[in-house]
């Protein structure tokens, strides 16, 4: 019996080394406002450990709709999808993405200040407002982000979630 790699045990068959990129998400499924405070907690109390820095992006997805009205809510769905790839693909390895809700996400950026969370701030504007491209059909989505850091914006979560939101 091998400790280490008890995959081997079962049938003679093995386990794949490296997981498929399809396998694994960027997402961390988190649902609810009070799952996202926990992390974000978490993440502030490692940093504060170490004695660095932490900033937080707001991100909503407040409309989706066509030129002649609201889209109807599979393509909706599908937009938000997009937005959250955009998002996955334009930060970086070690952010922590969170999903608050199906329109709000919070990206956690460990060692990062306020400067660094406004220049991704405005990078991902760009990125994410404007023209998608669904299923032949254009749809504009209206996107708002929000940015705040530890500890100039505040040292607990709470705090910074709402600063980041612009709910202060």
């Amino acid at each position: 019996m091998s400790p280490t790699r008890p995959e081997r045990e079962h049938d003679g068959a093995q386990a794949s080394p490296v997981p498929s990129r399809s396998a694994t998400t960027r997402v961390t499924p988190v649902t609810g406002p009070a799952e996202v405070e926990a992390h974000v907690d978490l993440q502030l109390s490692q940093c504060r450990r170490r004695g660095g820095i932490l900033a937080l992006l707001s991100i909503s997805v407040d409309a989706v709709g066509q030129a002649d009205g609201p889209a109807d809510v599979t393509l909706e769905r599908r937009v938000r999808q997009e937005v959250s790839n955009r998002i996955g693909n334009a930060v970086r390895g070690s952010d922590a993405i969170l999903r608050e809700s199906e329109r709000d996400t919070v990206v956690v950026l460990p060692g990062a200040d306020e400067a660094v969370a406004d220049r991704v701030r405005q990078r991902l504007e760009r990125l994410l407002g404007g023209a998608y491209c669904v299923e032949g059909q254009l749809l504009q989505a209206s996107v708002r982000i929000g940015a705040a850091a530890h500890p100039a914006h505040g040292a607990r979560a709470p705090e910074l979630l709402r600063r980041a939101a612009g709910r202060d």
